[in-house]
């Protein structure tokens, strides 16, 4: 469809012959091949000359004023352009705002809306104007095109009559309406439509007249909702904004909610305009775990390619440049030097067998390989079988181990696992105590909970590096206090198997004072 730019068709259209006040027209879209935007005349329409239309094409920004909108501004078409701002200029300085909202909202809402305000003219002469309008949108929600009427209702604005003739030309369009459409008045319905009713009641034959606003809200939404609608009272503009309410049988859904400040029955009231979209949150939420979950592959897989190119093959380099030394030079050291070099060795082994330990377990729970199968059992031998396997480590350092466990204390739990969690959190207190330190191992019973506490006195960790704890895209490798590496992996490997209990684990430390890792399972989970 191609602009056109002569006023005829494009600023002013309509049926003035003879000075006739009537406007029979109706718009015609064009086609896309078509030159212009016709206007298709009906000899038998009649339109009051108080009424005059308004056609905004977004596209092509053509606005479009019917005769009468020329009249109405008492403007001389041969002089004058349609213009939105000549018009606003014509409307009341308190009015301004009235209109300024509704162009807005026109934008970004398909519902009708109606509006009044007065115009001034020269010498302080008001007109009282009623304006209806709309808006089309495409399938991508952005705007294509508005059109609306404005009617002089000066002559009726104190009538009963044209109130009644105005409630009836709009009652069945919001009858009709698939969005739920209610009146409140001093916080108590007064009026709702059919779509309103169904989706607070569920029930056409039940009615919500006449009972408190607050029957739709939770507790802490009451105080909030009833202080938007005295704002709205007041003349503020409020946006539509999402929420929960209740339907009347206490049932909660997501709802898109519009309050509008209107009158009813000869007093002032909000229209309160209310969509479900209990379904578009959901596929929302869908969509953002999917994301959450893809950041998480995506996660894993880096940390995976992580280790296997950095925390495996650094202490494999380790290992090889202490045996190429004693192969190259055994003879030239004694059996002192040697064993030193041996012990390097076999403290790289070591760690280097934990670390794929960790990542085989981590790697087969990614892939949900990994069997699990709790089962009732004793804490304390357990930890004693853990603790056994780390005692070289221990020996090395010269720590203390305080052991404060029940003997006859039970927990249900995977074994493997569990297994897992105390040797990973205890090789980790090890790592960052210093020599001759204390790491304390307890647990104890509540009523629904078995916890269990690993402390020590060491380095202790920052907040930055607290927060970043047990997350996958995020690395921490921290020295141990005898240089020891790591790929903090273990922690995170905790966690899942933590959260596979439905338990939680939890950590309090403070730098160069020690960490408390503290985990709370559930004695009965499902």
């Amino acid at each position: 469809m191609k602009k056109n730019h002569t006023k005829t068709s494009a600023q002013r259209y309509g049926n003035s012959k003879n000075g006739s006040e009537d406007e029979p027209y109706e718009i015609v879209y064009a086609n896309p091949g078509e030159e212009e935007i016709h206007i298709k005349y009906q000899k038998d329409a009649k339109v009051t000359a108080h009424m005059a239309r308004w056609f905004n094409d977004y596209e092509y920004n053509q606005l479009i004023w019917s005769d009468g909108v020329f009249d109405i501004l008492e403007l001389d078409p041969r002089k004058n352009d349609a213009n939105y701002f000549t018009f606003l200029e014509i409307v009341h300085p308190n009015d301004r705002h009235i209109k300024i909202a509704a162009r807005e909202n026109l934008k970004n809402t398909s519902r009708p809306i109606e509006i009044n305000y007065r115009l001034l003219f020269e010498g302080g002469r008001v007109k009282w104007i009623n304006e209806i309008c709309n808006t089309d949108f495409d399938q991508d929600r952005q705007p294509v095109r508005s059109y609306g009427t404005i009617q002089d209702i000066t002559r009726y604005k104190l009538s009963e009559e044209d109130f009644k003739q105005r409630k009836e030309r709009f009652s069945n369009l919001i009858e009709s309406m698939p969005s739920g459409i209610a009146i409140v008045q001093n916080n108590k319905f007064t009026y709702i439509n059919p779509a309103g009713r169904k989706l607070l009641t569920e029930n056409l034959g039940s009615s919500v007249i006449g009972k408190s606003i607050s029957g739709i809200l939770s507790p802490d939404q009451d105080e909030h909702f009833k202080t938007i609608i005295s704002n709205v009272l007041a003349g503020q503009i409020e946006p539509s904004f999402e929420t929960k309410l209740k339907k009347m049988n206490g049932s909660v859904f997501d709802a898109e909610v519009t309050l509008i400040f209107t009158a009813y029955q000869d007093s002032p009231a909000i229209e309160l305009i209310i969509n479900d979209i209990t379904e578009r949150k959901k596929a929302e939420n869908l969509l953002k775990e999917n994301e959450i979950r893809l950041k998480e592959i995506v996660a894993t897989k880096d940390k995976f390619f992580s280790i296997i190119a950095h925390d495996l093959r650094s202490p494999f380099n380790s290992i090889l440049g202490f045996l190429d030394l004693l192969l190259n030079e055994y003879d030239n050291y004694n059996d002192n030097q040697r064993k030193v070099y041996l012990k390097l060795i076999d403290e790289n082994v070591n760690n280097t067998l934990k670390l794929l330990d960790n990542l085989l377990e981590w790697s087969r729970a990614q892939t949900g390989k990994i069997s699990f199968q709790p089962n009732t059992q004793k804490i304390l031998p357990l930890v004693s079988n853990v603790v056994e396997t780390l005692e070289p480590a221990l020996s090395l350092k010269f720590i203390k181990l305080k052991i404060s466990i029940p003997k006859n204390l039970e927990i249900f739990a995977d074994t493997n696992m569990l297994r897992t969690i105390f040797r990973n959190l205890v090789s980790n207190a090890i790592k960052y105590s210093h020599p001759e330190g204390v790491i304390s191992i307890s647990a104890k019973s509540s009523e629904n909970q078995t916890i269990m506490t690993i402390s020590d006195l060491g380095v202790g960790m920052t907040e930055e590096t607290l927060q970043k704890l047990f997350r996958i895209d995020e690395h921490v490798s921290i020295p141990g206090t005898a240089n020891e590496t790591g790929s903090g992996l273990g922690l995170i490997l905790c966690k899942d198997f933590i959260d596979r209990h439905n338990g939680t684990i939890s950590v309090e430390s403070k730098f160069g004072q020690g960490s408390n890792f503290v985990i709370q399972i559930p004695r009965k989970f499902s």
